[in-house]
């Protein structure tokens, strides 16, 4: 089976690796991490890399179209809504967000979820990826905004970015059962210390990334949006549904 993955650069780990032991022949297109938080550019974003699949198709660049287009993507705040699948269908994992990914199912997400209010996910790719834990990251936006609006605008600008700290009250850190970096648990932890947080550590499971990469996807836990085919939300359990184009 050919599938082309677009996928977000926080599942870097554990995708590559799976897609190393893959008996599947798979491509991935990453997309940076971060474009969730504005769902009308992770849009725009996916609907780029999906034409550009079409473009390599139509100018000989690729000669075999792949039997899927798989989204390493949840729902992400509705930033897949309205995109299109022409002549291949797109696989879709049924889930909120990366962190039932990472934990495994939507299932377990859930249960977290209710379990665990106003707690702050973090994990190695988010660790890697996200601009929060890098050191020095508030003392370089001061500056910048300094600059730009001077100093007491820039304390007034830092107040309010911060003002979202305000809904966490535990830093919760997936493991990952492909790679292991201790000192990103430490780096969570500081995080945590720092907003006055506490932590914990979760296992994750990387089952659901395979059921992508291996595409196990006719099934509950995935969506399937056949050809010229958009996809939808629905606002309940099955999350996702196709309309024709």
């Amino acid at each position: 089976m050919r599938i082309h993955i677009i996928a977000c650069r926080v599942l870097g780990r554990e995708l590559s690796y799976l897609v190393s032991k893959s008996p599947n022949m798979i491509e991935i297109t990453w997309q940076p991490q971060g474009l969730h938080e504005e769902p009308a550019n992770l849009k725009s974003f996916l609907r780029a890399s999906l034409d550009a699949v079409y473009d390599q198709l139509e100018r000989g660049i690729c000669r075999r179209a792949p039997d899927y287009i798989a989204l390493g993507y949840g729902l992400c705040s509705g930033g897949i809504a309205g995109l299109e699948a022409r002549d291949i269908p797109i696989a879709v994992p049924r889930c909120d967000d990366c962190i039932a990914l990472f934990l495994g199912s939507q299932e377990r997400y859930l249960e977290l979820f209710n379990s665990r209010k106003g707690t702050y996910w973090l994990n190695n790719g988010w660790v890697e990826t996200s601009y929060l834990l890098h050191e020095g990251i508030e003392k370089q936006l001061y500056e910048e905004y300094s600059r730009k609006y001077g100093e007491d605008n820039a304390e007034y600008l830092m107040e309010v970015n911060n003002n979202w700290k305000q809904h966490y009250k535990n830093c919760g850190f997936i493991t990952s059962d492909v790679y292991d970096r201790p000192e990103y648990r430490r780096a969570a932890e500081a995080f945590a210390e720092k907003n006055g947080w506490t932590s914990e550590v979760y296992e994750g499971s990387s089952r659901l990334l395979k059921k992508l990469v291996d595409g196990d996807f006719f099934n509950e836990e995935f969506f399937v949006c056949p050809p010229k085919h958009r996809i939808e939300l629905t606002g309940g359990r099955d999350m996702l549904r196709a309309v024709p184009v």
